[in-house]
């Protein structure tokens, strides 16, 4: 199995990954990260700290959630950079991970 394999969706998931996003959103606007849901995703923003250049006045970053197989298939959220937050049902730890590279809102 290829790396990429890891990251093919299951099978009638887009009603499971919505809600995942969802909740995850919700979290995060709780903790005062600016989110926007798009096609596949959440772009979340720390409206507190800088940018990356002038075109990104504020940190952020896309969460995507997919199944990863090589943990059984369960559902995980990732970064843009396809790297693994957390699994989809572990609100908390992908709010501390994301507290951690996008920085405290608060």
């Amino acid at each position: 199995m290829s790396a990429a394999d890891d990251f093919r969706p299951r099978p009638d998931s887009s009603i499971e990954i919505h809600t995942h996003l969802t909740a995850l959103g919700l979290v995060l606007r709780a903790y005062g990260y600016a989110v926007q849901a798009v096609a596949g995703g959440l772009i979340v923003r720390n409206t507190n700290t800088g940018g990356c250049c002038p075109g990104q006045p504020y940190t952020g970053d896309t969460i995507t959630c997919r199944a990863r197989l090589d943990d059984g298939g369960r559902y995980w959220f990732f970064t843009s950079w396809r790297q693994p937050i957390a699994p989809a049902d572990r609100y908390a730890e992908t709010l501390a991970f994301i507290e951690r590279y996008l920085g405290t809102p608060r």
